[in-house]
């Protein structure tokens, strides 16, 4: 269990980090034109969410589903990034939502998931 915790603790910030590297990015070459998304407490904040979220996730996956857990989370973390994409439904209606600004947030949402998933999964066991 404490290797499981020390993988959703780097899980958790390493998401956060690249996730603001995105941001740093971003505000660099779009600027954040009132387009409220684009900061560094929603980023953190939301980033924080769903990689705690993945950890809890895969946490009851090993202790359900034992060596099939990576897998199975492997797959219903795609499901989740690509249901996550609605929220940019409602970022669209935002003050200063432009179609490269809501790019950058789906990029975030794969980012956050990626960075979440190779940190928790053991990449051994999808062979």
């Amino acid at each position: 269990m404490n290797d499981l915790l020390r993988r959703g603790a780097v899980a958790v910030v390493a998401a956060i980090v690249a996730n603001l590297l995105v941001l740093g990015v971003a505000l660099v070459t779009l600027g954040a034109g009132g387009f409220d998304p684009f900061a560094v407490p929603p980023v953190a904040l939301v980033t924080a969410i769903g990689a705690i979220g993945g950890t809890a996730v895969y946490v009851v996956f090993k202790r359900v589903f034992g060596p099939a857990a990576d897998r199975r989370f492997v797959v219903v973390a795609v499901g989740v990034t690509l249901v996550s994409m609605v929220t940019l439904v409602q970022a669209s209606s935002f003050e200063g939502a432009t179609t490269a600004r809501l790019a950058v947030l789906a990029l975030m949402h794969v980012v956050a998931a990626a960075v979440t998933v190779a940190a928790l999964v053991d990449r051994s066991a999808l062979r």
